[in-house]
């Protein structure tokens, strides 16, 4: 009778062990809890996110090389060449500044904008685009001046959102840009020359 006794207990046992451990159907997948995250909650992850750049055609205004070495006043000084800047971090009138400063990508053509300017940006209010120089690295003689003035001008009244260009060094009106032309209004077209 022990025996029986024990083989039931063991049996009685066994049955309740089964009974209280959860089920899992054979069919169903495993549940896999990942982290939602959250809007603004920082992640382990670093991910580098490409800038937003839109890019936009636009004409810029370079010194015809064949002018400044002849002298032909029968030539165009100013030529424009096409050329499409990406915005991302910087507004579109400072990134045709920029690419005034860079050179053309013509050949024939070059900037008049002196190697050592230092543009501190370009904003704009009311259609008047404000080219903030630093006043280190702003030199030259009265062509490089007004070539600088002319194809700053030139380029950015092409522009829906210009209409004139005013020039500032160190966040300031200036007297001039390199000591030649006054700059103390906006121009609304480049110098006659």
């Amino acid at each position: 009778m022990k025996k029986i006794l024990a083989i039931l207990m063991i049996l009685v046992l066994s049955i309740s062990i089964v009974a209280c451990t959860p089920k899992n159907e054979p069919n169903e997948d495993p549940v896999v809890e990942t982290p939602v995250e959250q809007p603004g909650e920082p992640t382990d992850e670093i991910v580098d996110p490409e800038p937003s750049t839109d890019s936009k055609e636009v004409t810029l205004y370079f010194l015809n090389e064949e002018y400044v070495e002849t002298g032909d006043e029968s030539l165009e000084k100013l030529i424009a060449e096409k050329r499409t800047i990406e915005v991302g971090s910087t507004t579109l009138e400072e990134g045709i500044v920029r690419a005034l400063m860079s050179g053309p990508e013509a050949n024939g053509l070059r900037t008049a904008i002196p190697s050592t300017a230092k543009l501190i940006g370009v904003k704009v209010s009311d259609g008047t685009a404000f080219v903030n120089f630093s006043r280190e690295g702003m030199f030259g003689g009265s062509l490089e001046e007004t070539y600088t003035i002319n194809q700053i001008v030139a380029s950015l009244v092409e522009l829906d959102s210009v209409d004139r260009v005013q020039f500032l060094i160190d966040g300031q009106k200036g007297d001039s840009l390199m000591g030649h032309y006054s700059i103390d209004e906006p121009f609304e077209r480049p110098l006659s020359y």
